[in-house]
């Protein structure tokens, strides 16, 4: 896939990044969701630069695991919970995590919710879409992450996991990399993260 990439412009964000890190005096639990291809790897590396933030990601974790011959039938669940375990012990040194994943059910998302519970932090979510279908479906074609041990998705995998994403039931920041530039939405994201729930769209 071919990321969006950020033009020498993209540097003016930091101002808001350096902003939002300082006001970032409690951790912060940051959850991007998305299906494969819609942008949300990009916005969350993006983020990480900004804000020196670790990312936390499902993918590699379950490639890792193939990798170490368990069965794929047994990995899905089991990335997540990898995954969960890294982000509570960073958590727990008071430092904020951004989790990469699907999160495609509420189940997932609820896992967050709990995390960030038990924790006393605060929670972020955020969804990436590309509304635009032959946008999204070019992505697909000829994006190459180069994760070792795990295949390259296919269009067809992707629209079986739009028809089982569920609807969301709590607040999240809803980003569009279809009608907005890379820029743009960094800067929609630190806004997101600084100022608060109450900027949060549903």
């Amino acid at each position: 896939m071919k990321r969006f990439l950020s033009s020498p412009k993209a540097r003016c964000a930091s101002d808001d990044g350096f902003k939002a890190l300082v006001q970032m005096k409690q951790p912060r639990l940051i959850v991007m969701s998305g299906l494969p291809g819609a942008g949300k790897s990009t916005i969350a590396d993006a983020l990480a630069r900004q804000l020196h933030l670790p990312v936390l990601s499902v993918d590699p974790a379950e490639a890792a695991m193939w990798r170490s011959g368990l069965q794929k039938a047994e990995t899905g669940i089991a990335a997540y919970n990898v995954i969960e375990a890294l982000a509570a012990e960073n958590l727990k040194l008071g430092i904020s995590v951004i989790i990469d994943a699907v999160n495609p059910v509420e189940a997932a998302r609820d896992m967050w919710r709990q995390l960030a519970d038990r924790n006393g932090v605060p929670l972020f979510f955020i969804e990436v879409r590309c509304s635009d279908q032959a946008i999204h479906k070019a992505r697909i074609e000829a994006r190459t992450r180069n994760i070792p041990g795990m295949s390259e998705v296919t269009w067809a995998q992707v629209q079986d996991r739009a028809s089982a994403f569920e609807p969301w039931t709590g607040d999240r920041l809803l980003l569009d990399t279809a009608r907005t530039g890379p820029d743009e939405l960094l800067a929609k994201a630190l806004n997101y993260l600084d100022v608060g729930p109450d900027t949060r769209s549903s």
